[in-house]
């Protein structure tokens, strides 16, 4: 088989730092993120915490500025998921009917909220905090800490 390089399916920190890595270690393949956002990777932690509370940007929380991908020859295929993975003709299929050979793969899709099993979970005002553009949502609601008074 014919080097095909390392896939990484995910977008957040870990790909970004595993690519990172990779790299840094000598790796001349072709190295590809797949992430389902359309945002290049970045980091969780600020999401619920600086730029919720507005002390940080949401342009700061990204692991690498967009032009680092292309300088380190880096491919973003994001706001597409994996819908399948064939180990056996290391294939990993895309939800649009692409497929990506690889000869490495790494799993780095981090996880998400359960939702919580009780009366009235769904309702007004209970939200989940997974991603950018739901830390931009709740900054907006009401009873954000971004807001006077919720303290």
């Amino acid at each position: 088989m014919t080097a095909q390089g390392f896939v990484i399916v995910g977008g957040g920190l870990a790909a970004a730092k595993a690519a990172e890595q990779a790299r840094k270690q000598g790796f001349e393949g072709p190295v590809v993120i797949v992430g389902d956002e359309t945002l290049r990777p970045y980091e969780r932690p600020p999401l619920s915490k600086e730029v919720l509370i507005g002390k940080a940007k949401p342009d700061t929380v990204y692991v690498h500025p967009q032009e680092w991908y292309a300088e380190h020859n880096i491919e973003l295929r994001l706001g597409v998921a994996v819908s399948a993975i064939d180990r056996e003709s290391h294939q990993v299929r895309l939800a649009d009917g692409s497929e990506i050979g690889y000869d490495k793969l790494l799993l780095a899709t981090g996880a998400s909220p359960r939702p919580l099993p009780v009366p009235g979970a769904d309702a007004n005002g209970v939200h989940y905090l997974r991603r950018l553009s739901d830390s931009e949502a709740l900054k907006k609601t009401s009873s954000s800490p971004a807001s006077p008074g919720w303290w």
